[in-house]
C-alpha cells in the first residue's frame, strides 16, 4: 500500500474532518442551544424548560434565535414580539396575510432573530407546568418596562456577549403588546430601567454598551394610561380623567388571566386584578387615581417626557397605527411623532396609517403588503445599511375601502401636516342637550368594537330617536378624510363627569344607511363653561359626492364608552366641526 506525501495527507485529513466536525456557522449556539440548518436559515430554538435563559431577576424565559444560513456573527440583531397572550411560536413562520413578518424570512435576511416569549405565557412561567423554580416572580406586568421591556434588553445583552449580536445593529419590532414594548425600546434607547423607576446605561454581562438602532413598532401604544380612558384630548392629556372604555379594558383582563397573574395581594405594580377592579368601580375619584399614575409612568412612553426624555432623542422609529383600531387610535403614534419634531424636526421619525390594527380593524392583506415592504426596508436601512431610511417626518397612509379586503388608496406626503390640503367645515346652530341618559341602547350594542357587526363596513340604519342631537354637511364633490375630525364649540355643563361620545357616519341617501367612519369620547372639566375642542379617532374614508356626514352626539355609549358615573347635563352650542381632507 503506497503512502500519500505528507501535504496530500493532510489535504485528506482536513476534508474528512469537515464532513464530520461543524462548521464554525454551524456551531453557533445562542444561549447554549444547538442549531439546526434549514432552507436558508438555522434554527436555535429553547427545547425544555431546562434549557430556558434566565433573566435579570432569574424568570426563566422560553426564547428562540433563527439565524442566517452562513456565518458566525455578529449579524444585526431583530426582537421580533407576539401580542398579548401569544408566545414564541407567533411569528416563527411565514403568513400569506403577514409575507415577510416571520423570524424564517428576517433570518434569510441576514437578521439574527429573536422570538421570545414574555414573561407569564406560554412557558415563560405561563403554562403552570412551567411554573419551576425561578418563576416566583414570573407573572406578567403587562408590558411593565422595568419588567417585561428590560427582560428583552437581558436577552440581547447576552447575544452581543456570546459574540451572535451586534451591539450598535440592534433593531426591534411587533404587534400590539409587542408593538407597545417595541416602542418603549426606542425610546429607552440606550438605558435600562430599574425596579425602583431609576434609569441604568444598557450594556450586556460583561460591559459592553448597547443602544436600539430603529424600531417599527405596529399597532402600538405609547400612553399605559391611554389604553383604558380616552379624554377626547392629545392622546397623552391626563387630565379631567377620561371616559373609561371598559369593552376593550375586558378583553385585555381577560387576556391576561390566560397567563401567570400575581396573586391578589401583591402590591399595585404587579396586580392585575386590582388594576381591574379599580378601573370597574366607575367613580374615577381618588381612589383610582394611584393605577392611572403607574399606568401612565410604567407602560408607555409618554411618562419618559420631560427630564427623563433621551437627550438625544429615542432611536429611529418608524410607527403603524389603525385608522379603525378601536383599542390603540392613531392619536398614540401621532402624539410621539408630535413631541419627538417638536424637539428636533430632522429626528428620523416616520408614519404608517391604514386599515389596520386591532377589532373592527380590516387588517386588508394588500394594505399590510405595501406596509410591511416599507418597514423591512425601513430595518434593512437602519440594521443592515441596504437601501435609503424614509425622510424624517414622512408618512404613508391607505384609507379604508369597503367591502373589507380590497387595497385602499395609498397617500405619500414629506409630513403629518402636508397630508391634507384643506380643511372641510360645517356645523349648526341652536342648542344641544347631553345627558347621561344617552340613544338607541341597540344601536350602542350593535357599535361594540369586540362584536360582530362592529366593522366600519357594516351598515346601520340612522338613530331615529337622537335627531336633535346630530347635525351634517352634504358632499357636493367627492373628498378623502385623512386625519382627525375636530369638533369645537361652546359648553355648559352641570356634574363633575359630563362627557360626550361622537360618531361620524357617511350617510348614503339612495339606501337611507350609513357607516360608522369615526367616533371619541370627550370628558368636559366639572362643571365647565366655556370653549371645548373635541379630537375624534380618525380615518382615511372617501366621502362620495352627494352622500351626506352626519355628527351624532350623544352621552352613553356602552359598552365602548362608560356610562358617567354620576348625573350630568352639558348645554352645547355652536357646534362646528373640522375635517382634514385630501
Amino acid at each position: 500500500m503506497s503512502r500519500l506525501p505528507l501535504p496530500a495527507a493532510a489535504v485528506v485529513l482536513a476534508a474528512a474532518l469537515a464532513l464530520v466536525a461543524p462548521s464554525t456557522a454551524s456551531a453557533q449556539t445562542p444561549f447554549g442551544h444547538a442549531c439546526t440548518p434549514n432552507d436558508g436559515f438555522r434554527s436555535c430554538p429553547t427545547t425544555g424548560l431546562e434549557d430556558r435563559v434566565p433573566s435579570w431577576d432569574g424568570t426563566p424565559l422560553d426564547v428562540d434565535v433563527t439565524l442566517p444560513a452562513e456565518g458566525a456573527g455578529p449579524f444585526p440583531t431583530l426582537l421580533l414580539l407576539h401580542g398579548l397572550g401569544g408566545t414564541k411560536t407567533s411569528f416563527l413562520q411565514p403568513s400569506p396575510t403577514n409575507p415577510g413578518y416571520d423570524a424564517q424570512s428576517f433570518a434569510r435576511l441576514g437578521y439574527a432573530v429573536v422570538t421570545p416569549t414574555a414573561r407569564g405565557y406560554g412557558n415563560s412561567c405561563g403554562r403552570p407546568e412551567s411554573r419551576t423554580a425561578g418563576c416566583e416572580n414570573g407573572f406578567t406586568r403587562l408590558a411593565d418596562m422595568r419588567y417585561e421591556v428590560r427582560d428583552l434588553q437581558t436577552l440581547v445583552g447576552r447575544l452581543v456577549d456570546e459574540g451572535i449580536a451586534k451591539p450598535d445593529a440592534i433593531g426591534s419590532t411587533g404587534v400590539s403588546y409587542g408593538g407597545g414594548m417595541s416602542t418603549m425600546l426606542a425610546f429607552l434607547k440606550n438605558r435600562v430601567r430599574m425596579p425602583d423607576g431609576s434609569f441604568a446605561p444598557w450594556t450586556s454581562p460583561n460591559g459592553t454598551p448597547i443602544s436600539l438602532a430603529a424600531a417599527w413598532p405596529r399597532w402600538l401604544w405609547t400612553n399605559g394610561e391611554g389604553i383604558f380612558i380616552r379624554t377626547g384630548r392629545d392622546t397623552w392629556a391626563r387630565k379631567p380623567v377620561g371616559v373609561p372604555t371598559p369593552s376593550y379594558a375586558g378583553g385585555i383582563f381577560l387576556t391576561a388571566d390566560t397567563g401567570f397573574v400575581a396573586p391578589d395581594d401583591a402590591e399595585l405594580t404587579a396586580n392585575v386584578h386590582k388594576w381591574k377592579a379599580d378601573l370597574d368601580r366607575g367613580t374615577l375619584g381618588p381612589e383610582v387615581i394611584p393605577t392611572l399614575d403607574m399606568a401612565y409612568d410604567l407602560h408607555g412612553v409618554a411618562g419618559l417626557s420631560g427630564s427623563r426624555y433621551p437627550l438625544d432623542g429615542p432611536a429611529p422609529l418608524l410607527m403603524q397605527s389603525g385608522w379603525t383600531d378601536a383599542l390603540f387610535p392613531v392619536g398614540h403614534s401621532i402624539s410621539a411623532y408630535n413631541t419627538i419634531r417638536d424637539l428636533n424636526p430632522a429626528f428620523p421619525v416616520s408614519l404608517q396609517f391604514g386599515d389596520l390594527g386591532h377589532a373592527p380593524a380590516a387588517n386588508n392583506t394588500p394594505d399590510t403588503v405595501t406596509l410591511n415592504a416599507g418597514g423591512i426596508a425601513f430595518l434593512d436601512a437602519r440594521l443592515r445599511g441596504v437601501g435609503t431610511p424614509p425622510e424624517p417626518g414622512s408618512v404613508t397612509a391607505i384609507t379604508m375601502r369597503c367591502p373589507a379586503g380590497q387595497g385602499g388608496t395609498v397617500y405619500n406626503a414629506p409630513t403629518l401636516a402636508s397630508l391634507t390640503t384643506k380643511t372641510v367645515r360645517f356645523g349648526r346652530g341652536g342648542r344641544v342637550t347631553i345627558t347621561q341618559r344617552g340613544a338607541s341602547e341597540e344601536l350602542a350594542k350593535e357599535l361594540n368594537p369586540l362584536g360582530s357587526t362592529a366593522s366600519h363596513c357594516f351598515a346601520h340604519s340612522p338613530d331615529r330617536t337622537n335627531r336633535r342631537n346630530t347635525f351634517a354637511g352634504r358632499v357636493r364633490r367627492a373628498v378623502t378624510l385623512l386625519g382627525r375630525p375636530v369638533i369645537t364649540g361652546r359648553a355648559r355643563v352641570t356634574g363633575r363627569y359630563g362627557q360626550v361620545i361622537a360618531r361620524v357616519w357617511d350617510h348614503d341617501p339612495r339606501t337611507g344607511e350609513q357607516l360608522l367612519i369615526t367616533r371619541g369620547a370627550f370628558r368636559f372639566k366639572a362643571n365647565q363653561r366655556g370653549r371645548f375642542r373635541f379630537i375624534l379617532d380618525g380615518n382615511g374614508w372617501r366621502f362620495a359626492r352627494g352622500h351626506r356626514i352626519v355628527v351624532e352626539l350623544v352621552g352613553r355609549d356602552e359598552p365602548t364608552y362608560d356610562a358617567a358615573p354620576e348625573p350630568f347635563t352639558a348645554r352645547l352650542s355652536r357646534l362646528r366641526v373640522a375635517m382634514p381632507v385630501r
